[in-house]
């Protein structure tokens, strides 16, 4: 251990661990904690105990297990959306970069529109027409993420179809599929999960943002919903109840997304050094 972390690997092990931590603490709370997420358990707006570790909100509900149904809801919405987006991206990011011409001109077309596109406004309004179904908030998210990640899958799968075996397959009258499946894929391959990984956070983010101004399932027990609710508490800010109400949400909603973004960002440098 010690001579990976002097090759630079010692980040990348706190970050996992430190993910690690935050799912095991979070599955206590999901699988093993005897208090429900849905139903009161103790008093109103009751202080961090040994029955409640993180208190209780204005109906009785204990803190610490709406945040761990809400860990594993953020990030099962966040893994949905970096898989749809890896699909969208990384499968049009290959065939442009492969195909060229016309294919590459009306992928880049879409990309720059995509990304031009200020997101959040958008994903407000079509959320508030279409309703607040969960796999609605996924398709949404997963839409206005793949541009970024198409962009990067085309540029590395341009350099990697100029290599000399990709040539030579061509040459001997292999197919496309067979191409893109045996000798790119595993080229492209790194840069569409790291783009995935990164969207993990960012839809995290927003789907917490939709939460927050009730354009999510109000049934579920979103970090942004535990936060309007406690925000929206008159004279919470002059009492003590913000300390377990609101600062665990914030802060579980912070931590998360920091370790998935570092995750990301530290792969992505890696990725760019060759040593991926």
């Amino acid at each position: 251990m010690g001579k990976a972390i002097r090759k630079g690997w010692g980040p990348l092990l706190l970050l996992c661990a430190g993910l690690l931590i935050l799912t095991l603490f979070f599955a206590w709370g999901a699988l093993a904690w005897p208090c429900s997420p849905t139903q009161p358990s103790g008093d109103s707006l009751e202080a961090p105990g040994p029955a409640h570790w993180l208190g209780t909100d204005d109906l009785g509900i204990d803190i610490y297990a709406q945040l761990s149904r809400g860990f594993f809801s953020s990030m099962g919405l966040g893994l949905a959306c970096g898989a749809l987006t890896a699909l969208i991206g990384g499968g049009l990011g290959m065939l442009a970069g492969y195909k060229g011409g016309g294919v590459q001109a009306a992928v880049d077309l879409a990309v720059q529109v995509f990304l031009a596109v200020p997101q959040l406004p958008v994903l407000i309004v079509l959320g508030a027409f279409w309703g607040q179904d969960r796999r609605l908030v996924i398709g949404l998210i997963a839409a206005f993420s793949w541009a970024p990640v198409a962009k990067q899958t085309a540029a590395k799968t341009r350099s990697a179809a100029h290599r000399t075996y990709v040539q030579a397959a061509r040459s001997w009258g292999a197919n496309s599929w067979y191409i893109l499946k045996n000798h790119l894929a595993a080229d492209v391959l790194p840069v569409v999960l790291v783009g995935a990984l990164a969207v993990v956070g960012k839809a995290i983010l927003q789907e917490s943002a939709l939460a927050y101004l009730g354009l999510s399932d109000p049934t579920a027990k979103s970090w942004g919903l535990m936060i309007n609710r406690a925000s929206r508490f008159a004279g919470i800010y002059f009492t003590d109840y913000w300390k377990w109400w609101l600062a665990a949400p914030v802060a579980a909603l912070m931590l998360t997304i920091l370790f998935t973004r570092l995750l990301a960002r530290w792969l992505e440098q890696r990725l760019l050094e060759g040593s991926v």
